[in-house]
């Protein structure tokens, strides 16, 4: 079965190796809203509500 990437930005006549990862972005947004909300004691769900944001980006439907 045929590995695919999904990307959460994609960057306009630039060859995909440069546009941002899915998975990539979503670790890098989970862990800064952690560091943000860690000052009010709230780091773990705001990590998880990183890791949640654009998951509707993943999909395995054809995309055009």
């Amino acid at each position: 079965m045929e590995s695919k990437a999904f990307y959460a930005h994609s960057l306009e006549n630039k060859p995909c190796q440069e546009w941002h990862l899915l998975e990539d972005h979503l670790r890098a947004t989970a862990s800064l809203a952690s560091q943000f909300a860690d000052e009010f004691g709230s780091g773990q769900w705001a990590y998880l509500a990183g890791l949640w944001h654009d998951l509707g980006r993943y999909s395995i439907k054809k995309r055009r």
